[in-house]
C-alpha cells in the first residue's frame, strides 16, 4: 500500500464509522472492497492488519451500533469476513469479540436492520469470505448460524437466495469423508459402496461437534425441501443439488443421493412442468462431473418416458451429447428427437415401425380356420360306424390341446393389443401437440436442432431429407415425393407455412449437416430448396441472411466444382438480383454480403451489381457493396475485366464516398478496400488515389476510418522499404486493435519497389508502373508513376549509381546491385511523396487514444528503420547516412505545424542537430519568424541541382527522433483508470464527498 493512501486511510475510516455522514451511493464501498480484496490476495492479509489497525477499530464500531446504515453495516460484514479469511485475522476478531456480535443474526432482527436485503446478502458474503480454515467452520457451526442461512435460501430477493444456496453448497463440500473404493457395474455405471454410506450417516448423526451436524441439518433439509409443496423450496432444492453434486466425492455423493432418490422419484411421477428444467439440471450435472450412478439413469429414463412430449423433447436433447448420455439411454434419447420429425414430413428415420402385433392378428385368424375345420370333421365321424368310437376319442381329445392353444394365442394378442393400444396412445398424445402451434413449434425446433448431433453414416441422407421436407412444407409447398406424412399432421402443416423460427433453425442444422458423410447425394435438393426460399416473397430477412449461409456451406459440397453451375446462373443468380433492389435495406445488405462471397467461392464478377449499390439509401448497404467489390479484385485480374474508364469511375465513385458520405460505416469500408487492393496488388498501385486516401482518411471524424488508415500506412511502408519487412517492421508487436495475424505483404518477395512490374496489370490502376534499374534511371518511352507526382518542392536525394537512363534489355537488373541505402532513402521519398508522414502526424497528435497509439507505434517503426541513430558524431555519421537525414516533408498548413516547431526547437542544442544542419541547412532563413528557422523554416540546396528544398519543410528523421515517441507510447498505453480510478483516487473522493465546508455539489468520480 503506498504511504499516501497509509495517511488517508484512517481518515476514511473515522468518516464511514460516523453516522452523521453518509456517501451520496455505496459504489465507492464496493471499490474500496474490491481494493481490500486485492490487497489480502497477495498475504493473506497479514500486512493489510498490521499496518492499517483502524480497520478492526471501525468494524468494531461499526457492528456494535445498531443505528449504523445498512449499506455501512453490509460493507462492514463483508470486510470482516475478508479479514478473518486468514487464521490470524480469525483470531484476531475473535479476541476483540467481533464476529460474535457481528453475525448475530437476531440482534440484526431486533435492530430491524435484517428487513433490508444488503444487509442479509452481506451477512452472507462475510460467511463466505472466511470460510478458508476450519476454525471459521467450527464457529459457523457453534454459532448456529446454520439455520438463518437454510431460511435465507428461499429469500424473496433472488441475490440473497443465490447466494444462501452457494454457501451452503460450500459447506457440503468443505469438509467431506473420500474413500478409494467404488463398484462399476457392467454397463459402466458406477455405484458407491453402501456400507461406507451407513457407517458416514451414523457418524453425522452421533457426532454432533465434528462439523458432521452441518452436513446433516443441511441434508435433512434439502430431503424436507423436495418433498414440500412449496414451488420455492422445491425449485431451492434442486438447485442446490445442481451445484453440489458434481463436487461431491464417495461416500458422501451416495449417501446424498440415496437420501434424494426417493423424492426425485416423486418429482418425476407427479410431472411438475415447472420443475422439469432444473430436475434435469441435477441429473446432467451428475453425469458431466463423473461416473452415473445407475439410480440416477432410471430417473433420466422416466423423464424421457413423460407424458408431454415437449418436456420429454427438452431432456433428451439435453442429454444427448456424449458427455451426459448413458449409453443405454441413447436410443430412447434418439427416438423422442426425431420422433416429430418423422411424424410430420413422414420420412422414415426411426426404421421399420413393430410388426408384432400383425403378426399376431395372422396367426389367431389362422388357427380360428384351422378350429373350425376340425369341428365339421368331428360331425362327419359321429354319423359314422360303432367301429370308428376309439378314433373318435382320439380327435376330440386332439381339439382339446387345440383349444387350448387357441386360447394361448388368444392371451398372446391381447398382450399386443394392449402395446398398440398404449402406442398409439403415445402417438395421439404427440398428435396434439403437433396440432397446436406453440407446442408444434417448440418440439420441430428441439427436433430439428438436435438433428446434426445424432446422424450417422446411414441416417445422414434420411435426415437431410427430413429437414428438406420440412423447408417446403414451410414455404407452403407439400413434402418430399419419397416421404408419406403421418395422417392427422395436415393441421401440423398448415400451422407451419411461413413460421421463420422453424425456417432458421432447419437453415442452421442445414449449415451443419452439410458435412455430415450422406451429403453430397442430397445436395441438389437441397440447392432448389434454398433458391425456393429465396423466391418466396414472404421470406422474413432473418431467414435469408442464414439461406444464404447455408447455401455457401452447401456450394462446397459437391464432388465436381462444376455441377451446380447451370443451377448458379439459371436458378439463383436471376433471384439475386431481384434481392438486391427489396426494399427492405436488411435484405439488400445481406445478399450484397453473399454476392460477395459468391464471387469469391465461384470466381465469377458481378460487378454492375456492385457498383449499382454503391448509390443505396442505406449506409450498411453502400458498405456491404464496397465490402464485396474489395472481395472481387483478384478474380477481375483472373479474368481479365476491361475498362479503365470503368475503373476510373469506380475509384472516383469510392473517394467521393469517402469524402462526402455522412456516415461512417461506408467510409470505414472504402478504406478498407483499398487495404485490400494493396495486398492483392503490391507495388502497382496509383499514387493518386493512396494519396487520396491518407489525407482524408487520416482526418476523418470517425476514429475507426483513421485506424484503418494507418492500417493501409502499415502495408505502405512493408511495401516501400525493402529489406525491412521481416526485419525490424515485421518484429514489432501488433499494434493496437490489430489482429496479430501474418501479414501477407510479409512473405511476398519484392525486388525494388521501382522496379517491379505485376505480371498483370491491376484492373483499379490508372498509371502502369514501367521497369527501372535504378530509381532514378527512368527509361524515356514511359516516365515513373511516382515521379509523375512528385511535389516540386520535395528534395529529392543525390544519385549514388549509374545517374543516366539504362538501355531497356537492362532494365530487369536484380535489386541486389542497388545500394541499400538508396533503396531506403527512394522508399523514404516515395512515402512523404504519398503523404505516409503527415498521415502518420495527423494521427499521433490525434484525440482519440487508439489512432495516437497506433500512429506512434508506426513512427517508432520508421524511424528504427530508416533514421540514423542521434548517438553518430559528425565523424562517425557516413555520407549515406546524411543523405537519408535531408528527406524533408512539408509542415505548411497543418494543424499540428506548430507543435512539431516548437519540438524541433527544443532540439536545437543537441549534436545531432548540429551536424544534420552542417550536412542538409547550413543557413537559416532570414525571411521568416525566428521561430520557424533552424527546424521547419531552414533552407538547404541539394549538391547537386542548387534548388531550394527547405522552404516550409522539415526533415523527416529530425522530427521523429525530436517527439519523444518512446515517452509518448508509454503515455499512451495507459489508460486514464491509472488516475482516475487508483486506490488514493478512490479515498480522496470518499472524503470529499463527506467534506461539509464545500457549499458546492461534491461529484464523486467512482464509475
Amino acid at each position: 500500500m503506498d504511504s499516501e493512501c497509509l495517511v488517508l486511510l484512517p481518515r476514511v475510516c473515522a468518516v464511514l464509522a460516523d453516522p452523521r455522514q453518509s456517501l451520496p451511493d455505496d459504489t465507492s464501498l464496493e471499490k474500496l472492497l474490491d481494493w481490500f480484496t486485492g490487497l489480502t490476495k497477495e498475504d493473506h492479509g497479514l500486512a493489510l492488519l498490521e499496518s492499517c489497525p483502524c480497520l478492526v477499530d471501525y468494524i468494531s464500531t461499526a457492528c456494535l451500533d445498531k443505528t449504523t446504515d445498512p449499506s455501512m453495516l453490509s460493507f462492514s460484514l463483508k470486510l470482516s469476513g475478508l479479514l478473518a479469511a486468514s487464521q490470524h485475522g480469525f483470531n484476531l476478531l475473535q479476541d476483540r469479540s467481533i464476529l460474535g456480535v457481528a453475525y448475530d443474526s437476531e440482534r440484526w432482527q431486533v435492530a430491524g436492520l435484517w428487513e433490508d436485503p444488503s444487509v442479509r446478502i452481506g451477512w452472507i458474503h462475510g460467511l463466505s469470505n472466511m470460510m478458508r480454515h476450519t476454525q471459521a467452520f467450527h464457529f459457523l457451526d457453534q454459532a448456529g448460524l446454520t439455520e438463518p442461512l437454510l431460511q435465507l435460501q428461499t429469500d424473496p430477493s433472488l441475490f440473497v437466495a443465490s447466494a444462501a444456496n452457494h454457501l451452503l453448497a460450500r459447506l457440503l463440500t468443505f469438509r467431506q469423508p473420500t474413500t478409494t473404493s467404488h463398484t462399476t457395474q457392467g454397463n459402466g455405471l458406477t455405484v458407491p459402496p453402501n456400507k461406507e454410506e451407513v457407517e458416514l450417516d451414523v457418524t453425522m448423526e452421533t457426532s454432533p461437534g465434528s462439523g458432521c451436524s452441518i452436513t446433516m441439518e443441511i441434508l435433512k433439509h434439502l430431503e424436507s425441501s423436495l418433498e414440500s409443496d412449496s414451488h420455492t423450496q422445491v425449485l431451492q432444492g434442486l438447485r442446490l443439488l445442481a451445484l453440489t453434486l458434481p463436487e461431491l466425492e464417495a461416500p458422501l455423493r451416495g449417501s446424498v443421493i440415496r437420501r434424494v432418490l426417493r423424492p426425485l422419484e416423486g418429482l418425476v411421477r407427479e410431472g411438475r412442468r415447472a420443475v422439469a428444467q432444473p430436475l434435469m439440471d441435477v441429473l446432467l450435472a451428475t453425469c458431466r462431473s463423473g461416473p452415473c450412478d445407475s439410480r440416477l439413469v432410471s430417473l433420466m429414463a422416466s423423464m424421457l418416458n413423460s407424458q408431454n412430449p415437449s418436456d420429454a423433447a427438452l431432456c433428451a436433447a439435453a442429454t444427448l451429447h456424449p458427455e451426459t448420455c448413458p449409453p443405454g439411454l441413447r436410443q430412447k434419447v434418439v427416438a423422442v428427437l426425431l420422433g416429430p420429425l418423422q411424424m410430420v414430413t413422414g420420412v422414415t428415420l426411426l426404421g421399420k415401425p413393430n410388426d408384432r402385433h400383425t403378426d399376431g392378428q395372422t396367426d389367431h385368424r389362422h388357427t380360428d380356420q384351422q378350429t373350425d375345420l376340425r369341428h365339421t370333421d368331428q360331425q362327419t365321424d359321429h354319423r359314422q360306424t360303432d367301429e370308428d368310437h376309439r378314433q373318435t376319442d382320439e380327435d376330440h381329445r386332439q381339439t382339446d390341446e387345440d383349444h387350448r392353444q387357441t386360447d394361448e394365442d388368444h392371451r398372446q394378442t391381447d398382450t399386443d393389443q394392449d402395446r398398440q393400444t398404449e402406442c398409439r396412445s403415445s402417438l395421439s398424445l404427440l398428435l396434439d401437440h403437433l396440432n397446436h402451434k406453440p407446442s408444434c413449434v417448440s418440439l420441430l425446433c428441439v427436433s430439428v436442432s438436435s438433428a446434426p448431433y445424432i446422424t450417422d453414416m446411414e441416417s445422414s441422407a434420411s435426415v437431410i431429407l427430413a429437414v428438406v421436407s420440412l423447408l417446403r412444407i414451410c414455404n407452403g409447398h407439400s413434402p418430399s415425393p419419397e416421404s408419406k406424412a403421418a395422417i392427422g399432421c395436415s393441421k401440423a402443416s398448415t400451422n407451419l407455412i411461413g413460421c421463420s423460427k422453424v425456417q432458421r433453425c432447419c437453415l442452421d442444422s442445414l449449415a451443419s449437416l452439410s458435412t455430415c458423410p450422406g451429403a453430397v447425394e442430397r445436395v441438389v435438393e437441397v440447392f432448389h430448396v434454398l433458391v425456393q426460399n429465396l423466391q418466396n416473397p414472404d421470406s422474413d430477412p432473418t431467414v435469408l441472411q442464414k439461406n444464404y449461409q447455408a447455401m455457401l456451406r452447401w456450394l462446397c459440397v459437391s464432388a465436381e466444382p462444376n455441377s451446380l453451375a447451370d443451377l448458379v446462373t439459371e436458378d439463383l443468380l436471376p433471384v439475386l438480383k431481384k434481392r438486391v433492389c427489396d426494399v427492405r435495406w436488411e435484405v439488400r445488405d445481406s445478399t450484397l454480403e453473399f454476392l460477395g462471397q459468391l464471387c469469391e467461392a465461384l470466381s465469377c464478377t458481378v460487378t454492375p451489381i456492385l457498383l449499382e449499390a454503391l448509390c443505396d439509401q442505406e449506409s450498411y448497404v453502400r458498405a456491404s457493396a464496397i465490402s464485396a467489390l474489395a472481395r472481387t479484385l483478384p478474380l477481375s485480374d483472373q479474368q481479365g475485366e476491361p475498362g479503365n474508364q470503368t475503373q476510373e469511375q469506380t475509384l472516383g465513385q469510392l473517394l467521393d464516398i469517402l469524402s462526402q458520405d455522412s456516415e461512417g460505416f461506408p467510409r470505414r469500408a472504402v478504406v478498407q478496400f483499398f487495404i485490400s487492393w494493396l495486398k492483392t496488388h503490391p507495388s502497382s498501385s496509383s499514387s493518386s488515389s493512396l494519396c487520396s486516401v491518407l489525407s482524408l482518411g487520416s482526418t476523418d471524424l470517425d476514429w475507426e476510418v483513421k485506424v484503418h488508415t494507418l492500417e493501409l500506412v502499415e502495408l505502405l511502408m512493408e511495401e516501400t522499404l525493402p529489406g525491412h519487412q521481416e526485419s525490424e517492421l515485421g518484429s514489432a508487436p501488433p499494434p493496437y486493435g490489430g489482429s496479430g495475424g501474418t501479414n501477407l505483404l510479409t512473405h511476398t518477395d519484392l525486388t525494388h519497389p521501382y522496379a517491379v512490374t505485376p505480371s498483370q496489370p491491376s484492373p483499379l490502376l490508372t498509371h502502369t508502373p514501367t521497369d527501372l534499374t535504378h530509381t532514378y534511371a527512368v527509361t524515356p518511352s514511359q516516365p515513373s508513376p511516382l515521379l509523375t507526382h512528385t511535389p516540386t518542392d520535395t528534395h529529392t536525394p543525390p544519385t549514388h549509381t549509374h545517374p543516366t537512363h539504362t538501355h531497356p534489355t537492362d532494365t530487369h537488373t536484380s535489386p541486389t546491385h542497388t545500394h541499400p541505402t538508396t533503396s531506403v532513402v527512394c522508399g523514404l521519398s516515395r512515402l512523404v511523396e504519398l503523404g505516409v508522414a503527415t498521415a502518420l502526424l495527423n494521427g499521433l497528435f490525434d484525440c482519440d487514444r487508439p489512432v495516437a497509439l497506433k500512429a506512434c507505434s508506426l513512427l517508432l517503426r520508421l524511424r528504427d528503420a530508416v533514421c540514423p541513430s542521434r548517438s553518430l558524431g559528425k565523424g562517425a555519421m557516413t555520407t549515406d547516412d546524411a543523405t537519408v537525414a535531408t528527406v524533408t516533408f512539408d509542415l505548411r498548413g497543418q494543424v499540428w505545424e506548430r507543435e512539431v516547431t516548437r519540438k524541433l526547437q527544443e532540439k536545437r542544442g543537441s549534436d545531432w542537430v548540429k551536424e544534420s544542419r552542417e550536412v542538409g541547412c547550413d543557413r537559416p532563413n532570414k525571411n521568416r519568424d525566428s521561430e520557424r528557422t533552424d527546424g521547419a523554416g531552414s533552407e538547404a540546396r541539394d549538391r547537386s541541382t542548387g534548388k531550394s528544398v527547405c522552404e516550409g519543410s522539415a526533415r523527416v528523421c529530425e522530427v521523429l527522433w525530436s517527439l519523444g515517441l518512446e515517452e509518448r507510447q508509454s503515455v499512451l498505453s495507459q489508460s486514464s483508470d491509472h488516475v482516475q480510478n487508483s486506490p488514493l483516487s478512490l479515498l480522496e473522493d470518499i472524503l470529499n464527498a463527506t467534506d461539509t465546508s464545500h457549499t458546492d455539489e461534491v461529484i464523486v468520480d467512482c464509475y
